[in-house]
């Protein structure tokens, strides 16, 4: 074991802390089946994007992006930008506003509003299923196989002590607080990998003699290690896997809020206060998890230099960050880098589990299986179905190797029927049968090429998968009559869905849904746009790192103008898309949330984190010689708690007020 016993302390305060959450959430979140799952629907963007960016950073962007930064070079970055640049801003130009109109408990009840008769009840019991037993558990899986390489070095623990550690926090703070414990640990959790990643990307850039020795030293490992794009000849992120990544995730985002591919925004939108939080929310979560993972990353460009055995494949390059954090911090700097990480899993794995228990209560149990008991079963049942998905996720730690595998294959399978998420929405002659042929025939299509033809590459059966299926729902929406006149007029009058629908909406005698004339074509651009910024700042802040300051400089330029113009624009935009009455809500809601601006907890969480950290820090300077700093750190930090114990004096927490 190689933690001192200051880091020891760290680790025990921060388990307070979550033990603290659920303890002052558990009140609030027992009430009844929307605090629990959707903390009332109270939540502001900004929070839930900070919360939706936690549940996909965690020890696994670590270990994975990590042991792939050791293998690729400075173009890492595009793993992850290819991956999720395009998509979230297209979720939240086009779809944020839509998915919070419906106002439903969870987002696949869509599919019983769009769809009638067996279709509907069909998709979204499969993809209630699939999303709770199968992606959920994947997930949720390979995040403790994550904490497991990452204790491996540091603790020298093995599995099994390692996720009773990670398993019984995780259960417990979700178990009895909920959706808005998860979310307010989320925020803990954020600030703390913030902070720890930063201190050990600093190290290791000290460590390895700077920027321009560490450009001078990947430089003699390839030329391809300093590319700010991916080479056409990687073996293991080429341009064309880029591009087959970019668009198998973009072309379809957003118009599914419960895609196999791993994402929980669902009940991230459906809890927000407003449709116009709703897509700040995405915005926020962008811009959060690529601050996050670029300071995961990056560090293990220096492992490659370091350890070659890394790179050559003599050792699992998956430990590339276990080993940074056990050579280059200090105690102290290691139990918080660990606490970091295992804040990380925590969020994950209590968000997987939360958004999980919801979807196979409300859209298998309650629809399908026990539809009029009270509340209080409900509630008992949803707790219970944590414990079904944690143990199908334990099968995946012990069977997985790999990391990255898992996402190719979970991305991969989701993309073959993502163009039928846009249909759905923006095509009123898209049907159930339609939804059907893309769900089963696309999914079908991606297992079977795999099975066939495993000498393709990935991304070639992506591309041949989103082909087929994209034609087969296009033939089957053709050949099958549309849904019933009455059915579309409902779902329109409820949702006012952007795209293709004039001939249901004359019937309606509705107005349009928007007051411009392309809404699609201008929220696309605009993603287009929001998106190009915060890639352009990715890759500036990446050529820094390795002391290329002209390029890095200009691109930083570019994200800032791109940004700001963005920042003036969307609002714009979004107003255009807002009905009437939704604009005066949006006022009223603002306007009674602005007194009780800590009526979520906050200033109360914020307090209890400087408490517990004045006393890791006093304990450190009496007992353990860690000198005056320590002991003004701790003095400091008390004095910080105390002032946001007494701002929050008149605010009461929400488990108190409601």
């Amino acid at each position: 074991m190689k933690l001192a016993p200051i880091d020891i302390l760290i680790i025990l305060a921060y388990v307070g802390v979550i033990l603290y959450i659920a303890a002052r959430s558990r009140k609030f979140a027992g009430k009844n089946l929307e605090n629990y799952f959707l903390a009332g629907r109270s939540m502001p963007g900004w929070l839930t994007g900070v919360s939706y960016a936690a549940s996909m950073v965690s020890a696994d962007s670590a270990v994975g992006y990590g042991g792939l930064a050791v293998v690729t070079g400075l173009y890492v970055s595009w793993i992850y930008l290819s991956r999720f640049g395009i998509a979230l801003f297209l979720g939240a130009m086009l779809f944020a506003i839509y998915w919070r109109r419906m106002n439903t408990f969870t987002t696949l009840e869509f599919y019983e509003l769009r769809f009638e008769g067996l279709p509907g009840t069909l998709m979204r019991l499969w993809l209630a299923f699939r999303t709770s037993l199968i992606a959920m558990v994947a997930w949720t899986g390979i995040s403790l196989l994550a904490l497991v390489k990452i204790s491996a070095p540091v603790l020298g623990w093995g599995k099994t002590e390692t996720l009773a550690l990670a398993i019984s926090l995780s259960v417990f703070y979700v178990w009895f607080s909920g959706y808005l414990g998860v979310v307010l640990s989320n925020l803990v959790q954020v600030i703390i990998l913030l902070i720890g990643s930063s201190l050990l990307l600093w190290r290791v850039l000290n460590a390895v003699g700077g920027p321009e020795n560490l450009s001078v030293r990947l430089q003699a490992l390839g030329p391809s290690t300093l590319n700010s794009l991916p080479p056409s000849d990687s073996l293991v992120f080429p341009a064309i896997a880029c591009i087959a990544w970019l668009i198998g995730t973009s072309i379809g985002y957003g118009g599914d809020a419960a895609p196999v591919g791993g994402a929980v925004e669902g009940q991230r939108i459906l809890s927000t206060r407003s449709p116009r939080e709703a897509c700040k929310m995405y915005v926020v979560t962008e811009l959060v998890l690529f601050s996050m993972v670029w300071l995961l990353s990056v560090p293990c460009l220096a492992a490659a230099v370091f350890w070659p055995e890394l790179r050559n494949g003599k050792w699992d390059r998956e430990l590339a960050y276990g080993l940074l954090m056990t050579r280059y911090l200090t105690p102290g700097l290691l139990g918080l880098v660990y606490v970091a990480m295992l804040g990380g899993i925590i969020a994950v794995v209590g968000d997987n589990l939360n958004f999980g228990s919801q979807i196979l209560l409300n859209d298998i149990y309650r629809r399908h299986l026990v539809k009029d008991a009270s509340e209080r079963h409900y509630l008992l049942a949803g707790r219970l179905a944590i414990l079904v998905i944690l143990a199908l996720s334990l099968l995946v730690v012990y069977k997985v190797k790999f990391i990255f595998d898992v996402a190719v294959f979970m991305v991969g399978l989701s993309a073959a029927e993502m163009s039928a998420n846009w249909a759905q929405w923006w095509w009123w002659r898209f049907n159930g049968w339609a939804r059907v042929a893309a769900s089963f025939g696309g999914g079908g299509c991606y297992l079977a090429i795999a099975l066939l033809l495993p000498q393709w590459q990935w991304w070639y059966r992506m591309f041949a998968a989103m082909a087929i299926s994209t034609t087969l729902w296009l033939v089957v929406s053709l050949v099958t009559e549309p849904e019933r006149q009455e059915l579309l007029a409902a779902f329109y009058r409820r949702c006012r869905p952007l795209g293709f629908w004039e001939p249901v909406r004359r019937r309606t005698e509705l107005s349009p849904s928007s007051t411009l004339r392309y809404p699609v074509l201008c929220g696309i651009a605009l993603a287009l746009f929001g998106a190009g910024s915060v890639m352009a700042f990715v890759s500036g802040i990446s050529q820094l790192y390795v002391a290329h300051t002209s390029p890095g400089g200009l691109l930083l330029g570019v994200a800032v103008m791109g940004g700001a113009l963005f920042l003036w624009t969307a609002p714009r935009y979004l107003d255009c898309l807002l009905m009437e009455e939704e604009r005066r809500e949006e006022a009223r809601v603002e306007a009674e949330a602005a007194p009780q601006s800590d009526s979520l907890g906050l200033a109360r969480v914020c307090a209890i984190v400087c408490f517990a950290a004045a006393v890791v820090l006093l304990l450190n300077a009496a007992l353990l010689n860690g000198g005056s700093a320590s002991a003004v750190g701790g003095a400091t930090a008390a004095v910080g708690g105390w002032f946001f114990r007494r701002g929050n004096h008149a605010a009461e927490i929400v488990t108190e007020t409601e």
